[in-house]
């Protein structure tokens, strides 16, 4: 890609905005896309067809069908000549060099905005146009998927289809979604962790969900088996989001009765890359916040709710008034039970693994003996990859399928 970028190289003149396409065998070829008008720079030209794509949303499909894999501009920013392009998976590829030097400089990673000190609102703008010209990268080997039910499909999802399969209705004044995976015999979990029961497929449909999360609500049991750290997303993926009119990454939760987590853990490290992610939520009974150190207040945002146990619908009730109203449940199963105990949960979906572990082990949800949950539930969609995972999307009826009244947890 720099050696692309390097035959691109002009100085002089107005910004140029190219698109990139690469389909070995053939060579790659950059094509000029647009040029800018004199006095204007690459943050102009950036910005004019961000809003002609935004306005003809038939110019973004015909790039994609042009197979279009990176888009770039070149022009004078801060008295620096550069060529910066941006691929479909967020990686970066800049040269630079002085206005009246011949000395060009060559960098590519996923952080060359941030080494190199270019505006944040270049890198923001060439990520949503590369993410409405080129759309998201392939799937992964083995997570082609397809439709089942209501209507089975012969031909392969793409990202922005499978993205409709799961779309929740907007807008929404409040969703909780439990994401699991189980194998045939329904284990949710080996030694804690849900490592062995995930695939490629099941990890494509997993991080489609929580890139459209307000918030990630986990149980204390979840972060400390699974280590649990924070959402990677692409550059692309946050200008969706942003796009979509959600923050760049979605904040995270964690249940926990006693704050008995690990703060040097993954979860409570700096943020990663030019966008902060917000601070961990934990959600405490009265009785811990009121011991709760000096360092769990500065790793963390305290939310209480309830007094010597966590009460969860008012620990739902307040992460809405926040604003949090596509939540995303990740478990474990004593949580996952908890909401279903409680009624909190709108929607489940599921990934059925083609494994029999037949070992002891948790299912999705776990609780007390006693009164089952209530409610009723209706399968929305299903659908099936190449390796035989089977994703099963139930939703609620309405108002008459849930329960008389939420039991007290």
């Amino acid at each position: 890609m720099l050696e692309e970028l390097s035959v691109t190289w002009r100085r002089g003149g107005p910004p140029t905005l190219l698109t990139i396409s690469h389909r070995p065998p053939k060579p790659t070829v950059p094509a000029v896309l647009a040029n800018g008008v004199d006095g204007d720079g690459p943050l102009e030209l950036l910005a004019h067809w961000l809003e002609q794509c935004r306005r003809h949303r038939g110019i973004g499909n015909t790039q994609r069908d042009l197979g279009v894999d990176a888009v770039a501009v070149s022009g004078e920013i801060d008295g620096q000549h550069l060529g910066y392009a941006m691929d479909r998976t967020g990686r970066e590829y800049l040269v630079r060099g002085q206005r009246h030097g011949t000395e060009r400089h060559r960098s590519s990673g996923t952080d060359v905005a941030a080494r190199t000190h270019l505006p944040a609102l270049l890198t923001e703008r060439l990520a949503e146009l590369v993410w409405r010209l080129a759309g998201p990268p392939p799937p992964a080997a083995g997570s082609r998927i397809r439709d089942m039910w209501p209507t089975a499909g012969l031909i392969d999802l793409d990202e922005d289809e499978l993205h409709e399969r799961y779309a929740l209705p907007s807008p929404t004044e409040g969703h909780v979604r439990l994401v699991a995976v189980s194998s045939i015999d329904g284990l949710a979990a080996v030694d804690g962790s849900s490592a062995a029961l995930t695939s490629s497929g099941d990890q494509r449909v997993y991080r489609l969900i929580k890139r459209d999360a307000d918030l990630l609500l986990l149980g204390a049991n979840t972060v400390r088996a699974e280590q649990y750290g924070q959402t990677a997303l692409s550059a692309p993926e946050i200008a969706r989001r942003r796009a979509n009119g959600l923050p760049s990454y979605p904040a995270v939760a964690v249940v926990t009765r006693s704050l008995d987590l690990d703060l040097s853990g993954p979860l409570f490290q700096p943020s990663i890359g030019g966008h902060g992610q917000p601070r961990p939520i934990l959600i405490v009974p009265a009785a811990a916040a009121a011991g709760a150190s000096t360092a769990v207040a500065e790793a963390a945002e305290l939310l209480v709710a309830g007094d010597y146990n966590v009460d969860l619908n008012q620990a739902i009730q307040l992460l809405r008034q926040r604003g949090h109203r596509r939540i995303v449940c990740e478990g474990g199963p004593a949580l996952a039970g908890q909401l279903a105990q409680a009624d909190l949960l709108d929607e489940i979906c599921v990934t059925i693994t083609p494994q029999l572990l037949a070992v002891a082990g948790p299912r999705i949800t776990a609780g007390p003996a006693g009164r089952p949950a209530g409610g009723q539930w209706q399968l929305h969609r299903s659908l099936l990859d190449e390796q035989g995972n089977l994703f099963l999307r139930y939703t609620r009826p309405g108002p008459s399928g849930r329960a008389d009244g939420p039991p007290t947890v």
